[in-house]
């Protein structure tokens, strides 16, 4: 059979024949390499992949906090809306507007009522407000709680207390705004018919007090008890109601002003001078003076006078350009009013005040035409603005907020709209001190809700931040010294056979749920706690007295005791030794509380030190949270330290050093950065743990370092508010400043931890 060509061809050349077979086998050894490079190039762009999602994830949360916190820094916005030129003539007595904002009502000097629609400056209707006799109006008082109600006095000595509705009539469409009597114009009367000089009119509780001062000086105080809601005073008259009346046994005759807070218990007189006199409101008889001061600095005078919303600060304008917050506050066993601060906003007089309905927000009017929106808790100036033209001498706000009212010298009246979301946010508020109404001094305080209607929201952050450092502080007082510890002991002491044991065990507790761990500690650990807090404590100091005692006796053991205990199996032989030392403390407890502590060491430190210990605290805290980042910082740390190089520790114990020795001098420097991270992991988990000091703290947000006291920390409050605040709300922005807060501050901790272990790994990285 004849060869194939090819064949012959590569017989009579051997050398291409074995170029071939050595071509042939380096494909076959280079293709697991090729495969193998293309495989580490898909998982480089697959990690790389991750890494830069997770980095670009955390930014954009980074983003999206700094979003939603960017608009708290926004001050106000004013746009201009309707003017409506001379609608009346002379000064207003009284000028408000609806709830709505749609219809306003103006009470001139002669007792004329007129409502305007505020959409085209229509007059809708006009009345005139007198006395059942028909006397003039002499002045008029609007209600501290923003009820809508306000008091008229007269020239008779009539006191009546009115309000104003421009809802529609029954089965009516249009708008039809008028006067209302909720007490069917049933007067308050002044002895010998004098004419009323000043009155005041509060609300509240269910009850309505009207203070009235007549012309010759003496004043006297009506209370109406109700039987229905404040908020119904407006919708129907009172009926069934018990009135009491007390006349007062002191001289009025200097008060120009009279206004009554919130709190029954006083009474503000003031004179034209801007002289205050502090009236406490006892039963009959009783009334006394509790204090005199001046509203006004020396060489002004005092040019306006406004209770602020809630009914307990008020407000005192000067002629100087000032205004400022007086409340009354206790000072040991006495009351005494205090200007807490002052606002310095124009170099001229300021004519007029206004206070926002539910916020303490006020608008102050000066002599040339300015004008300054100001929030008092936070201390800020939202607004400032200038006006030209015709002077402007009456300022209204409405009880929203978002509508502005000015009336100049000419009857004019014009609109302006408010755009005000955040006024009581500011830098200082959430980090410094303030002074808050009916405190003694300033504070630093967290409170968002109350049940009453004069709450002032406390935004302060430090009490947050202060008891998140509290807790991850505790938490690692407890987790750290044993994390660290039996890492040290599994990693270079214990055996290799009995660590794969022990290792997996320690790092199993981790898979357990914090909220588990938060509501054994809450039902179980507390009363626990509570109820043997002497043998806890005797159990602390116990512990690692037996430890020792038990090493010290072990090494003075004979050889052929010695020889029994394994090198590495220490361990199993000093559990009893534990066992035993808790036994010991709950057993000598009871005896050493009756023989030292008076019977009861939870007494003797609240009666020796002042330390009340409240069921849920820190101590209870740390002891969970430690549970819950224990796992964490041993196993990194043991991993550090196991995987120092063992011919370091052969070099030392040949040189004669102890296997202490070698540990503290040569392996621990060695493993420090990565015990370091170890540390930084835990406190930052500490940090952001939410569920455990939910469960068993009673979240009270106070800066006490107290260990028996509880604390609220930054995520916990994220976990208890979020769910109930208003989106876009003030609360709801600044709460996610708290997570830009805690965000910020695990990353400094982190920052710094990594600077200091690479400063370390420097230093020792030729060990």
């Amino acid at each position: 059979m004849a060869s194939h060509p090819t064949q012959e061809k590569n017989s009579s050349n051997p050398d291409a024949v074995s170029r071939k077979q050595v071509r042939n086998q380096t494909e076959q050894q280079l293709r697991p390499a090729a495969r193998r490079r293309f495989w580490d190039r898909v998982v480089r762009i697959v990690v790389s992949i991750g890494g830069l999602g997770t980095i670009s994830a955390i930014l954009l949360i980074f983003f999206y906090l700094v979003y939603e916190v960017l608009p708290l820094f926004r001050g106000a916005d004013m746009t201009e809306g309707e003017f409506f030129p001379e609608l009346s003539e002379g000064s207003a007595r009284l000028l408000e507007t609806d709830t709505a904002a749609e219809v306003a009502l103006r009470i001139d000097e002669e007792g004329r009522a007129e409502f305007y629609d505020l959409s085209n400056g229509e007059l809708l209707a006009a009345e005139s407000l007198t006395s059942n006799n028909g006397a003039q109006l002499t002045t008029i008082a609007e209600d501290s709680a923003g009820s809508g109600l306000f008091a008229a006095g007269f020239a008779d000595g009539e006191a009546l207390i009115a309000s104003w509705n421009a809802a529609p009539e029954p089965g009516a469409d249009a708008v039809s705004p008028r006067l209302e009597f909720p007490f069917d114009r049933q007067p308050y009367q002044l002895p010998e018919n004098e004419p009323v000089r000043a009155l005041a009119l509060r609300t509240g509780q269910g009850r309505v007090g009207i203070a009235v001062v007549g012309a010759n000086g003496r004043s006297v105080l009506f209370e109406e008890y109700a039987n229905a809601a404040t908020a119904g005073l407006v919708a129907a008259p009172l009926t069934g109601a018990s009135g009491d009346r007390r006349e007062l046994a002191f001289d009025a005759l200097s008060a120009d002003r009279i206004l009554l807070p919130q709190d029954p218990r006083w009474m503000f007189l003031i004179s034209g001078s801007g002289e205050l006199n502090l009236v406490e409101l006892g039963p009959e008889g009783q009334t006394r003076i509790a204090d005199t001061v001046s509203l006004a600095p020396d060489a002004e005078r005092l040019t306006d006078v406004r209770l602020l919303a809630g009914g307990m600060s008020l407000l005192a304008a000067d002629s100087g350009g000032g205004i400022g917050q007086w409340f009354v506050v206790r000072e040991g066993d006495s009351s005494r009013m205090r200007e807490v601060r002052r606002f310095a906003l124009f170099d001229n007089a300021i004519t007029a005040i206004d206070v926002e309905q539910d916020r303490r927000n006020f608008i102050a009017l000066g002599e040339e035409g300015e004008l300054a929106l100001i929030n008092t808790t936070a201390e800020t100036e939202s607004l400032r603005r200038s006006f030209d033209g015709p002077a402007i001498h009456d300022v209204a706000l409405a009880p929203t907020g978002d509508l502005l009212l000015l009336e100049n010298e000419q009857g004019g009246l014009a609109l302006w709209r408010l755009d005000n979301p955040y006024a009581e946010f500011s830098l200082s508020a959430l980090w410094t001190e303030t002074w808050y109404e009916s405190y003694p001094e300033p504070a630093l305080v967290w409170q968002t809700t109350a049940a009453d209607d004069a709450f002032e929201p406390k935004y302060s952050l430090a009490p947050l931040t202060f008891g998140t450092l509290k807790a991850a502080l505790y938490a690692m007082l407890f987790a750290a010294p044993l994390a660290v510890c039996a890492a040290v002991f599994t990693g270079y002491f214990m055996s290799r056979a009995l660590r794969r044991q022990v290792k997996p065990l320690i790092e199993l507790m981790e898979a357990l749920p914090t909220v588990v761990i938060g509501f054994l500690a809450g039902l179980w650990l507390a009363p626990l706690v509570d109820a043997n807090l002497g043998a806890l404590t005797l159990a602390v100091l116990l512990l690692p007295a037996s430890v020792l005692v038990a090493s010290a006796a072990m090494m003075r053991l004979p050889e052929q005791f010695g020889a029994l205990l394994r090198e590495g199996w220490q361990l199993g032989a000093l559990i009893p030794v534990l066992v035993l030392a808790c036994w010991l403390a709950w057993l000598l407890a009871p005896p050493m509380e009756s023989l030292f502590f008076d019977g009861s060491f939870r007494d003797w430190l609240s009666l020796r030190f002042g330390l009340d210990y409240v069921s849920r605290n820190a101590m209870i805290v740390g002891i969970a949270m430690g549970f819950a980042v224990i796992p964490a910082i041993y196993s990194i740390a043991d991993d550090a330290i196991f995987t120092v190089p063992r011919h370091l520790s052969y070099g030392a114990l040949a040189l004669g050093a102890t296997s202490w020795q070698t540990m503290v001098w040569l392996i621990f420097p060695a493993a420090a950065p990565g015990v370091l991270s170890a540390l930084m992991i835990g406190f930052g988990r500490a940090l952001g743990e939410t569920m455990i000091v939910l469960m068993a703290t009673g979240n009270t947000p106070i800066m006490d370092m107290n260990l028996f006291e509880g604390m609220r920390t930054l995520a916990a409050n994220l976990a208890i508010e979020i769910p109930e605040s208003e989106v876009g709300s003030t609360h709801y922005r600044i709460l996610f400043l708290a997570s830009l807060v805690l965000l910020l501050f695990t990353f400094l901790i982190n920052s710094i931890a990594e600077l200091v272990r690479q400063r370390l790994r420097k230093r020792y990285r030729m060990i």
